[in-house]
């Protein structure tokens, strides 16, 4: 058969990927662990690498265990389903000591982890011809799905539900969340009609569509450290079983007492627990809805700046000592690493979901910053993303 050929997989890249090689080219196929050997099809070349579809795995890694879904190999979503969950936590280590490689003395403190399934309390899927899924990995072609075991029992079978509802000419997207007293919003760019609106409020405290907001615009989630809230537009993390932890490791490195400036703060999630050390905090966020959910956790000692910190970071004058900034997956804007060059602050704490762009922002402040902590939370199993958390230090020369 054309392009297609026998290899070893030798390593597993960041995306999801295991990696082989053809001639010294590197091949990148999705499905497949290191220690795998495979038949493979070369789908796409590129001038220093190709991309592969898996054919046949003709010996199977140490570090592959059993599927715990059925749509492992089609999905998108857990591109590291088909490893071991131990393997999946070495292997994200092995990831980041790469992708930190050029640090001096670089050390990963510690390597939390929690409970591998039913962790996700928020999903976003798509919906098409009334099915609701996910997409096919690297595909527009939707998987429609009746189980996901990564996410809580209640909030797929809440989706189940809302199938019985969704006319069959629907396409776009839903959004839905669920705190622990099982209290859920919906937000969805699809159309229903009266009759199924009514339906589904019995379903979620909250609905918001084209022709709408009903019910409740946003649940509270508790915490170890006190209680913020979600809405509709409002970021918030993903792995239930990880807030107090996530809380406690960024809190521990707050110094007390402190004047802190928190960039991206999102709904406030992480200010929460930043307040028990902090004596001020100004807080920023882009997101309109995100500040107004910050501000009804009524934190006494935080306030909430609405500001688009990429573009205008030089417009803030307030002060502090320490910063604390947990961006999304594209980092910190080149306005923000200069931002922190120029003010130096005692302790720049990162918060990263995405470690290719946490390393290039730390290597933009490395002129005057070590890395004094780092730790690797295992907040998103099955899947190839990794939460980092990194304390810096200002270099004394």
């Amino acid at each position: 058969m054309m392009n297609t050929y026998t290899l070893d997989i030798i390593d597993t890249a960041y995306e999801g990927y295991g990696v082989g090689r053809i001639s010294g080219k590197a091949v990148f196929v999705p499905f497949t662990v290191q220690g795998d050997n495979v038949t493979i099809k070369i789908i796409e070349e590129k001038k220093k690498y190709s991309f592969g579809r898996l054919l046949e795995i003709n010996k199977y890694s140490h570090h592959r265990g059993e599927k715990y879904c059925r749509y492992i190999g089609e999905c998108g979503g857990c591109l590291f389903g088909h490893i071991k969950h131990a393997s999946q936590i070495k292997i994200k280590e092995q990831i980041i000591r790469n992708i930190f490689r050029n640090f001096e003395n670089f050390n990963i403190d510690s390597v939390l982890s929690k409970e591998p399934l039913n962790y996700r309390f928020r999903v976003n899927m798509k919906v098409k011809n009334g099915e609701i899924g996910f997409l096919r990995h690297k595909s527009h072609e939707i998987i429609p799905v009746e189980e996901c075991p990564v996410m809580k029992t209640s909030l797929i079978n809440k989706i189940n539900t809302l199938k019985r509802y969704t006319d069959k000419s629907e396409q776009g997207n839903i959004y839905v969340i669920e705190n622990e007293e099982n209290k859920a919003l919906l937000k969805t760019d699809c159309n229903f009609n009266d009759t199924n609106r009514e339906k589904l409020l019995n379903i979620f405290d909250g609905i918001s569509t084209p022709s709408g907001i009903e019910g409740t615009e946003n649940i509270p989630v508790k915490s170890a450290f006190g209680t913020f809230y979600t809405g509709f537009d409002g970021f918030s993390q993903s792995n239930r079983f990880f807030l107090n932890d996530f809380q406690k490791t960024v809190a521990d490195m707050i110094p007390v007492g402190s004047r802190l400036l928190e960039l991206y703060a999102g709904s406030g999630f992480l200010t929460l627990a930043a307040a028990e050390k902090a004596k001020q905090i100004n807080a920023y966020e882009i997101s309109g809805e995100s500040v107004k959910l910050a501000k009804n956790a009524n934190i006494p000692n935080a306030r909430f700046h609405r500001e688009d910190v990429d573009r205008n970071i030089f417009r803030i004058s307030v002060p502090f000592d320490t910063i604390l900034a947990n961006p999304g997956r594209k980092g910190m804007g080149k306005n923000v690493t200069e931002f922190i060059k120029r003010k130096k602050p005692d302790n720049f704490i990162y918060v990263s979901c995405n470690p290719m762009t946490m390393s290039r922002d730390i290597h933009r402040i490395g002129e005057y910053y070590n890395i004094d902590k780092f730790f690797i939370l295992d907040m998103f199993p099955g899947t190839y993303h990794i939460e980092c958390i990194a304390k810096m230090c200002k270099k004394y020369q």
